[in-house]
Protein backbone atom coordinates (compact mmCIF):
# COMPACT_ATOMS: atom_id res chain seq x y z
CA UNK A 1 0.00 0.00 0.00
CA UNK A 2 11.42 9.60 -2.75
CA UNK A 3 14.60 10.55 -4.30
CA UNK A 4 16.65 9.25 -1.53
CA UNK A 5 19.39 6.63 -3.10
CA UNK A 6 18.10 4.07 -5.38
CA UNK A 7 19.76 1.30 -3.73
CA UNK A 8 17.49 1.51 -1.15
CA UNK A 9 14.77 -0.70 -2.32
CA UNK A 10 10.74 -2.35 -1.95
CA UNK A 11 8.56 -4.90 -3.26
CA UNK A 12 7.78 -4.53 -6.60
CA UNK A 13 6.14 -2.57 -6.39
CA UNK A 14 10.31 1.58 -6.98
CA UNK A 15 11.15 5.24 -5.43
CA UNK A 16 9.76 8.93 -6.50
CA UNK A 17 11.41 8.53 -9.53
CA UNK A 18 10.34 5.50 -9.49
CA UNK A 19 8.92 3.40 -12.63
CA UNK A 20 5.74 3.10 -10.60
CA UNK A 21 3.65 2.01 -13.93
CA UNK A 22 5.50 -1.16 -13.86
CA UNK A 23 4.73 -0.45 -9.94
CA UNK A 24 5.17 -3.88 -7.54
CA UNK A 25 5.99 -5.87 -10.23
CA UNK A 26 9.35 -4.43 -11.54
CA UNK A 27 10.38 -3.65 -7.56
CA UNK A 28 10.22 -7.65 -7.56
CA UNK A 29 12.04 -7.97 -10.59
CA UNK A 30 14.48 -5.83 -9.00
CA UNK A 31 14.77 -7.64 -6.19
CA UNK A 32 15.22 -10.28 -8.82
CA UNK A 33 17.40 -9.03 -10.78
CA UNK A 34 20.17 -7.61 -8.01
CA UNK A 35 19.59 -11.32 -5.97
CA UNK A 36 18.51 -9.90 -2.79
CA UNK A 37 19.15 -12.45 -0.30
CA UNK A 38 20.02 -10.91 3.12
CA UNK A 39 23.15 -11.39 4.86
CA UNK A 40 23.94 -11.56 8.73
CA UNK A 41 21.00 -9.67 10.32
CA UNK A 42 20.37 -7.73 7.03
CA UNK A 43 17.02 -7.24 6.11
CA UNK A 44 15.36 -8.35 3.09
CA UNK A 45 14.73 -6.04 0.44
CA UNK A 46 11.49 -5.26 1.02
CA UNK A 47 11.96 -3.76 4.92
CA UNK A 48 15.32 -2.11 3.83
CA UNK A 49 14.08 0.90 3.01
CA UNK A 50 13.49 4.51 4.52
CA UNK A 51 9.68 5.68 4.97
CA UNK A 52 9.56 7.92 1.82
CA UNK A 53 11.57 4.52 -0.17
CA UNK A 54 8.75 1.77 0.88
CA UNK A 55 6.11 4.28 0.05
CA UNK A 56 7.16 4.90 -3.35
CA UNK A 57 7.68 0.95 -3.82
CA UNK A 58 4.38 0.72 -2.05
CA UNK A 59 2.92 2.88 -4.02
CA UNK A 60 3.92 0.72 -7.24
CA UNK A 61 2.03 -1.85 -5.45
CA UNK A 62 -1.04 -0.45 -4.95
CA UNK A 63 -2.00 0.94 -7.87
CA UNK A 64 -0.43 -0.74 -10.93
CA UNK A 65 -0.49 -4.39 -9.14
CA UNK A 66 -4.13 -4.05 -8.09
CA UNK A 67 -4.83 -1.95 -11.38
CA UNK A 68 -7.22 0.15 -9.68
CA UNK A 69 -10.34 3.37 -8.29
CA UNK A 70 -11.23 6.45 -7.52
CA UNK A 71 -15.16 5.92 -6.73
CA UNK A 72 -16.72 9.55 -8.01
CA UNK A 73 -14.38 10.00 -11.09
CA UNK A 74 -17.18 9.75 -13.52
CA UNK A 75 -20.52 8.49 -13.38
CA UNK A 76 -19.59 5.93 -15.90
CA UNK A 77 -17.01 4.46 -13.60
CA UNK A 78 -17.89 1.83 -11.15
CA UNK A 79 -15.64 0.12 -8.59
CA UNK A 80 -14.65 -3.39 -9.55
CA UNK A 81 -12.45 -3.57 -6.80
CA UNK A 82 -11.18 -2.92 -3.30
CA UNK A 83 -8.04 -4.71 -1.41
CA UNK A 84 -9.67 -6.42 1.18
CA UNK A 85 -7.24 -9.30 2.00
CA UNK A 86 -3.66 -10.61 0.10
CA UNK A 87 -3.13 -13.68 -1.47
CA UNK A 88 0.63 -14.88 -1.94
CA UNK A 89 1.43 -15.95 -5.58
CA UNK A 90 4.68 -17.12 -6.56
CA UNK A 91 6.09 -15.41 -9.97
CA UNK A 92 9.25 -16.35 -12.17
CA UNK A 93 11.77 -13.36 -13.33
CA UNK A 94 9.36 -13.81 -16.57
CA UNK A 95 6.58 -13.16 -14.91
CA UNK A 96 7.28 -10.16 -13.27
CA UNK A 97 8.95 -8.84 -16.77
CA UNK A 98 5.67 -9.51 -18.47
CA UNK A 99 3.56 -8.02 -16.07
CA UNK A 100 5.20 -5.22 -15.06
CA UNK A 101 5.24 -4.06 -18.87
CA UNK A 102 1.53 -2.37 -18.22
CA UNK A 103 2.29 0.16 -21.32
CA UNK A 104 1.75 -2.65 -24.00
CA UNK A 105 -1.77 -2.93 -23.27
CA UNK A 106 -2.65 1.13 -23.45
CA UNK A 107 -1.93 3.91 -22.03
CA UNK A 108 -1.37 5.10 -18.33
CA UNK A 109 -1.97 9.07 -17.59
CA UNK A 110 -0.86 9.96 -14.28
CA UNK A 111 -3.30 12.72 -12.16
CA UNK A 112 -0.09 13.28 -9.76
CA UNK A 113 2.60 10.87 -10.06
CA UNK A 114 3.46 9.14 -6.49
CA UNK A 115 5.22 11.93 -4.04
CA UNK A 116 6.42 10.07 -0.73
CA UNK A 117 8.72 12.19 1.73
CA UNK A 118 9.86 12.70 4.26
CA UNK A 119 8.02 14.33 7.46
CA UNK A 120 9.26 15.36 10.90
CA UNK A 121 6.95 13.49 12.66
CA UNK A 122 4.00 11.20 12.97
CA UNK A 123 1.60 14.20 13.94
CA UNK A 124 2.89 15.68 10.80
CA UNK A 125 2.13 12.35 8.43
CA UNK A 126 -1.19 12.25 10.19
CA UNK A 127 -1.96 15.47 9.38
CA UNK A 128 -1.16 15.33 6.00
CA UNK A 129 -2.59 12.63 5.01
CA UNK A 130 -6.14 12.25 7.10
CA UNK A 131 -5.59 8.84 8.73
CA UNK A 132 -5.33 7.80 12.14
CA UNK A 133 -2.04 7.82 13.94
CA UNK A 134 -0.51 4.77 14.05
CA UNK A 135 2.16 3.01 17.18
CA UNK A 136 3.29 -0.23 18.43
CA UNK A 137 4.82 -1.93 21.27
CA UNK A 138 8.65 -2.00 19.51
CA UNK A 139 11.08 -4.88 20.71
CA UNK A 140 14.11 -4.70 22.87
CA UNK A 141 16.45 -5.61 19.75
CA UNK A 142 14.92 -2.09 17.80
CA UNK A 143 17.14 0.44 19.11
CA UNK A 144 17.09 3.37 16.56
CA UNK A 145 15.39 6.10 16.31
CA UNK A 146 11.76 5.67 14.24
CA UNK A 147 11.44 7.95 11.01
CA UNK A 148 8.24 9.43 9.54
CA UNK A 149 7.02 9.67 6.22
CA UNK A 150 3.66 9.98 4.25
CA UNK A 151 2.46 9.91 0.70
CA UNK A 152 -0.76 11.88 -0.61
CA UNK A 153 -3.57 10.21 -2.46
CA UNK A 154 -2.49 9.44 -6.28
CA UNK A 155 -4.93 8.39 -9.03
CA UNK A 156 -4.04 7.23 -12.75
CA UNK A 157 -6.47 6.36 -15.48
CA UNK A 158 -5.19 3.31 -17.79
CA UNK A 159 -7.31 2.81 -21.23
CA UNK A 160 -6.56 -0.47 -22.99
CA UNK A 161 -5.45 -0.09 -26.49
CA UNK A 162 -5.76 -3.26 -28.89
CA UNK A 163 -3.87 -1.63 -31.52
CA UNK A 164 -0.90 -1.30 -28.77
CA UNK A 165 -0.81 -4.63 -27.57
CA UNK A 166 -0.44 -6.55 -31.23
CA UNK A 167 2.34 -3.50 -31.92
CA UNK A 168 4.29 -4.35 -28.85
CA UNK A 169 3.89 -8.04 -29.23
CA UNK A 170 5.00 -8.02 -32.36
CA UNK A 171 7.94 -6.19 -31.58
CA UNK A 172 9.51 -8.71 -28.78
CA UNK A 173 8.53 -11.53 -31.92
CA UNK A 174 5.63 -12.64 -29.89
CA UNK A 175 1.86 -13.23 -31.30
CA UNK A 176 -0.62 -12.32 -28.37
CA UNK A 177 -4.31 -13.19 -27.83
CA UNK A 178 -6.91 -10.66 -29.42
CA UNK A 179 -7.76 -8.09 -27.52
CA UNK A 180 -11.73 -8.52 -26.34
CA UNK A 181 -13.73 -5.68 -28.09
CA UNK A 182 -15.39 -4.97 -24.55
CA UNK A 183 -11.80 -4.34 -23.30
CA UNK A 184 -10.50 -2.61 -26.20
CA UNK A 185 -10.93 1.44 -25.23
CA UNK A 186 -12.36 0.54 -21.71
CA UNK A 187 -10.93 3.37 -19.13
CA UNK A 188 -10.29 1.90 -15.70
CA UNK A 189 -9.59 4.65 -13.41
CA UNK A 190 -6.75 3.94 -10.18
CA UNK A 191 -6.04 4.72 -7.13
CA UNK A 192 -3.57 4.34 -3.96
CA UNK A 193 -3.01 6.33 -0.80
CA UNK A 194 -2.26 8.02 1.40
CA UNK A 195 -0.22 6.45 3.53
CA UNK A 196 2.12 6.57 6.13
CA UNK A 197 4.94 5.01 7.77
CA UNK A 198 7.47 4.62 10.30
CA UNK A 199 10.95 3.27 10.32
CA UNK A 200 13.61 2.10 12.69
CA UNK A 201 16.99 1.72 11.60
CA UNK A 202 18.80 1.84 7.94
CA UNK A 203 20.91 -0.67 6.19
CA UNK A 204 24.06 1.21 7.01
CA UNK A 205 23.34 1.20 11.08
CA UNK A 206 23.75 -2.26 13.01
CA UNK A 207 20.87 -3.71 14.77
CA UNK A 208 17.67 -4.55 13.90
CA UNK A 209 15.21 -2.79 11.57
CA UNK A 210 11.48 -2.26 11.00
CA UNK A 211 8.89 -0.76 9.49
CA UNK A 212 5.09 0.19 10.04
CA UNK A 213 2.65 1.71 7.41
CA UNK A 214 -0.68 2.33 6.68
CA UNK A 215 -2.73 3.60 3.94
CA UNK A 216 -6.02 3.35 3.01
CA UNK A 217 -6.65 0.23 0.76
CA UNK A 218 -6.21 0.67 -2.82
CA UNK A 219 -9.30 1.06 -5.43
CA UNK A 220 -9.83 0.18 -9.08
CA UNK A 221 -12.96 1.78 -10.91
CA UNK A 222 -13.90 0.71 -14.67
CA UNK A 223 -16.28 2.21 -17.61
CA UNK A 224 -17.19 -1.05 -18.18
CA UNK A 225 -14.97 -4.13 -18.18
CA UNK A 226 -15.03 -6.51 -15.38
CA UNK A 227 -12.29 -8.31 -12.81
CA UNK A 228 -12.77 -10.80 -14.18
CA UNK A 229 -12.54 -10.35 -17.94
CA UNK A 230 -9.32 -8.09 -17.00
CA UNK A 231 -7.92 -11.14 -15.38
CA UNK A 232 -8.72 -13.22 -18.33
CA UNK A 233 -7.27 -11.47 -20.82
CA UNK A 234 -3.89 -10.60 -19.24
CA UNK A 235 -3.64 -14.23 -17.68
CA UNK A 236 -3.70 -15.05 -21.80
CA UNK A 237 -0.23 -13.15 -22.05
CA UNK A 238 2.40 -15.83 -23.29
CA UNK A 239 4.82 -14.83 -21.27
CA UNK A 240 2.77 -15.60 -18.07
CA UNK A 241 3.04 -18.85 -17.15
CA UNK A 242 0.74 -21.48 -16.34
CA UNK A 243 1.65 -21.94 -12.87
CA UNK A 244 1.12 -18.29 -12.20
CA UNK A 245 -2.13 -18.13 -14.13
CA UNK A 246 -3.46 -20.96 -11.96
CA UNK A 247 -2.37 -19.66 -8.68
CA UNK A 248 -4.60 -16.20 -10.05
CA UNK A 249 -7.60 -18.10 -11.37
CA UNK A 250 -7.55 -20.14 -7.86
CA UNK A 251 -8.43 -16.40 -5.72
CA UNK A 252 -11.14 -16.70 -4.66
CA UNK A 253 -12.43 -13.21 -5.17
CA UNK A 254 -10.83 -11.41 -7.56
CA UNK A 255 -12.47 -8.72 -6.76
CA UNK A 256 -11.04 -7.69 -2.77
CA UNK A 257 -8.32 -10.37 -3.21
CA UNK A 258 -4.53 -8.19 -3.95
CA UNK A 259 -2.18 -10.99 -5.30
CA UNK A 260 1.59 -10.38 -3.26
CA UNK A 261 4.31 -11.80 -5.97
CA UNK A 262 6.67 -13.31 -4.44
CA UNK A 263 10.12 -13.84 -6.23
CA UNK A 264 10.14 -17.44 -6.45
CA UNK A 265 12.85 -19.09 -4.00
CA UNK A 266 12.93 -15.97 -2.25
CA UNK A 267 10.37 -16.14 0.39
CA UNK A 268 7.83 -18.24 1.98
CA UNK A 269 4.55 -16.69 2.77
CA UNK A 270 1.13 -17.80 5.16
CA UNK A 271 -2.55 -16.91 5.94
CA UNK A 272 -1.89 -16.01 9.86
CA UNK A 273 -4.18 -14.20 12.46
CA UNK A 274 -3.61 -10.10 13.16
CA UNK A 275 -6.18 -8.53 15.35
CA UNK A 276 -9.03 -10.90 14.22
CA UNK A 277 -8.44 -10.68 10.85
CA UNK A 278 -6.76 -13.00 8.12
CA UNK A 279 -3.36 -11.37 7.28
CA UNK A 280 -0.68 -12.73 4.75
CA UNK A 281 3.05 -12.90 6.39
CA UNK A 282 5.91 -13.35 3.97
CA UNK A 283 9.13 -14.40 5.33
CA UNK A 284 12.42 -13.82 3.74
CA UNK A 285 14.17 -17.58 2.89
CA UNK A 286 16.80 -17.36 4.99
CA UNK A 287 14.67 -16.48 8.38
CA UNK A 288 16.65 -13.26 8.69
CA UNK A 289 13.22 -10.88 7.83
CA UNK A 290 10.02 -10.93 7.56
CA UNK A 291 6.87 -9.37 7.03
CA UNK A 292 2.89 -9.50 7.79
CA UNK A 293 0.09 -7.25 5.62
CA UNK A 294 -3.83 -7.28 6.26
CA UNK A 295 -6.65 -4.81 5.78
CA UNK A 296 -9.19 -3.73 8.47
CA UNK A 297 -11.63 -0.56 8.44
CA UNK A 298 -10.63 0.24 5.14
CA UNK A 299 -6.73 0.69 5.77
CA UNK A 300 -4.55 -1.77 4.81
CA UNK A 301 -1.48 -2.25 7.47
CA UNK A 302 1.89 -3.54 7.13
CA UNK A 303 4.60 -4.56 9.48
CA UNK A 304 8.14 -5.92 8.49
CA UNK A 305 11.29 -6.11 9.78
CA UNK A 306 14.69 -7.70 10.66
CA UNK A 307 12.54 -10.10 12.83
CA UNK A 308 11.17 -13.67 13.55
CA UNK A 309 7.76 -14.68 12.81
CA UNK A 310 6.90 -14.82 16.21
CA UNK A 311 8.15 -11.06 16.57
CA UNK A 312 6.67 -9.64 13.53
CA UNK A 313 3.72 -10.98 14.40
CA UNK A 314 3.61 -9.86 18.32
CA UNK A 315 4.58 -6.61 16.85
CA UNK A 316 1.47 -6.52 14.28
CA UNK A 317 -0.83 -7.48 17.14
CA UNK A 318 0.40 -5.07 19.63
CA UNK A 319 -0.75 -2.02 16.69
CA UNK A 320 -2.97 0.51 17.93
Amino acid sequence: MDDIDKNEKLLAMPPVAVDTEAGLVRFAAAVQRTGARPGRRSTPALLSARPVKWLAAAAGIVIVATTLTLSGVADSILQIFEAKQFAAVTVTPTDLQTLGQLSQFGTLTWSGQPAPHAVASLAAATAETGLPAISVTVPASITATAEYGAMPRTTATFVFDASKAQASALAIGRTAPPMPAKLDGSTLVLAGGPAIAITYGHESQAGAMLFVGSAKAPTVGSDGASVAEIQSYLLAQPGISPALAAQIRAIGDPSSTLPIPIPVGQAAAKNVSVHGVSGLFVGDSTGLGSAVLWQQNGLVYVVGGTLTEAEVLAVANSLR
